[in-house]
């Protein structure tokens, strides 16, 4: 992972350490991340692979680039021009300013590939912890929107 944050070499990190590597990257940092392959493979089989422009893949890395931003930087707008920033470095020509065709395309990302994606890339990164990285050699799982009451006595330690 080209823009992750090496925990071993910060000694604490953060999410916002991690995530400021994917803000600070022209164009659309998650293009070395999550590969068109993979993303094609998974949205075929939903039915979901559109565009020559607007591929999916080049809609779905804007878009999550899009998703981690605020303000201005978050808008549909710069979603496009950072399309446009990537299609014209790798001489793959230049999109129209105008962000219709973006967020149609957009629209068009199918939920159930988007779960199918996530699960797949959580379960693949699940694997790959190193046994050092576990709480008592155990994945901790959080769960949100959720509370558990657990008094500190014996019998829960």
């Amino acid at each position: 992972m080209a823009f992750c944050v090496n925990p071993a070499s910060q000694g604490n990190f953060t999410f916002g350490q991690t995530v400021a590597g994917f803000l600070t990257s022209p164009g659309l940092p998650f293009v070395d991340i999550l590969s068109e392959q993979r993303i094609a493979c998974v949205f075929r089989k939903h039915g979901g692979l559109f565009g020559r422009t607007y591929t999916t893949a080049i809609v779905l890395w804007a878009f999550m680039s899009q998703v981690l931003r605020d303000g201005k930087e978050a808008s549909c707008q710069s979603a496009v021009a950072r399309i446009s920033s990537y299609l014209t470095g790798r001489a793959l020509g230049d999109v129209d300013p105008d962000t219709r065709d973006y967020c149609r395309a957009r629209a068009k990302l199918s939920e159930d590939a988007l779960h199918e994606l996530t699960s797949g890339v959580a379960n693949e990164a699940q694997r790959l912890i190193e046994p050092q990285h576990l709480w008592k050699g155990r994945h901790a799982k959080l769960v949100d929107g959720s509370t558990f009451m657990m008094p500190d006595t014996p019998r829960n330690q």
